[in-house]
C-alpha cells in the first residue's frame, strides 16, 4: 500500500512531500494515489482479517484505520510511537514500541503492554494470523503463537534486521546484514 523509499519514477507521478496512502492494482508497476497526497505520511500499515486497515500517522503517532481499502480513515482513538505493526487471527492489534510490544482488544483505541513479551523492533505475523515472529536486540528472532503466547527464541538475524516476513508455507524471510535469509519453517 506504502512505502517509506519510494523510487524517484514514482515520485515524478506522485508529487513531492507526503505520499500519504498510494495503491498498486498490478504488483508494483503502476501507482495510484488513494488518500492523503501531499498530506500524510504512514510508516506503519497493517491489515485485520476483517479488511480493516490501520496505520500510523507519522506527523503525529496517531493510530488511524480505514474500512474502505484506504479511501477514507478515522482515528481509532490510540497515539504512540509504533516501529511496525500487525493484527493476528483474534483481531488483536500488535505494536512494536520504544517501551515493548503493545496490544489493542479494543480495534486501536487503547494499548497495553503485551504481556511476558520481549522488547522487539519488528514483527511480522503469519498469513493465516496465528503465528508472530519478532526481531529484538541482538537480532535474537521470537515466537509465538495465539495457541501458545510464551515466546520462544527460534535463532538470529545476521546484523541489523531491516524487514521480516513470514510465507505462506511457514518460512521466514529476513532481510538484514547478510541480505535475504531464509529460515524454513519447522
Amino acid at each position: 500500500m506504502v512505502t517509506r523509499d519510494v523510487p524517484p519514477a514514482f515520485r515524478s507521478n506522485l508529487g513531492e512531500g507526503n505520499l500519504g496512502i498510494i495503491r498498486s492494482r498490478d504488483g508494483g508497476t503502476t501507482w495510484e494515489p488513494v488518500s492523503f497526497t501531499g498530506e500524510k505520511d504512514f510508516h506503519v500499515l497493517t491489515a485485520g482479517p476483517d479488511g480493516t486497515l490501520y496505520g500510523q500517522e507519522t506527523g503525529s503517532a496517531q493510530m488511524l484505520a480505514s474500512a474502505d481499502l484506504g479511501a477514507t480513515w478515522t482515528s481509532t482513538g490510540a497515539t504512540l510511537l509504533a516501529f511496525a505493526l500487525v493484527v493476528d487471527a483474534t483481531g488483536r492489534i500488535i505494536a512494536t514500541t520504544p517501551d515493548g510490544p503493545q496490544v489493542s482488544s479494543d480495534h486501536g483505541a487503547t494499548f497495553v503492554p503485551l504481556p511476558d513479551s520481549p522488547i522487539m523492533s519488528l514483527i511480522a505475523v503469519s498469513p493465516d494470523g496465528q503465528q508472530l515472529i519478532g526481531v529484538g536486540s541482538k537480532g535474537i528472532l521470537w515466537s509465538s503463537t495465539t495457541r501458545d503466547p510464551s515466546w520462544r527464541n527460534i535463532g538470529t538475524a545476521h546484523g541489523n534486521a531491516q524487514a521480516i516476513t513470514v510465507t505462506d508455507a511457514g518460512d521466514i524471510l529476513i532481510v538484514d546484514d547478510s541480505g535475504l535469509s531464509l529460515l524454513p519453517s519447522t
